[in-house]
């Protein structure tokens, strides 16, 4: 793993503690940019040619979205 992969997973980690202290103290401001700052992560892995696979289900566990699975041929796009 690089050390740049290494310091996204590592602000994932704080931006999901960080979350779950927005969420206990009901701040839904807090909640909705701390969001936005994870969605800016992976934007930022995928244009470095990161692999967001794992990220994105972590955006999708936090956002309570369902995941979409892609077809095998997509994803070697």
């Amino acid at each position: 793993m690089s050390s740049f992969q290494a310091a996204l997973d590592e602000r994932i980690v704080e931006l999901r503690q960080r979350l779950a202290a927005a969420r206990d103290a009901q701040d839904q401001h807090e909640e909705e940019a701390l969001l936005g700052h994870l969605e800016t992560l992976i934007d930022i892995a995928g244009r470095s040619d990161v692999d967001t696979t794992e990220m994105e289900a972590v955006l999708a566990v936090e956002t309570g979205a369902i995941p979409i699975i892609p077809a095998p041929d997509d994803h070697d796009r």
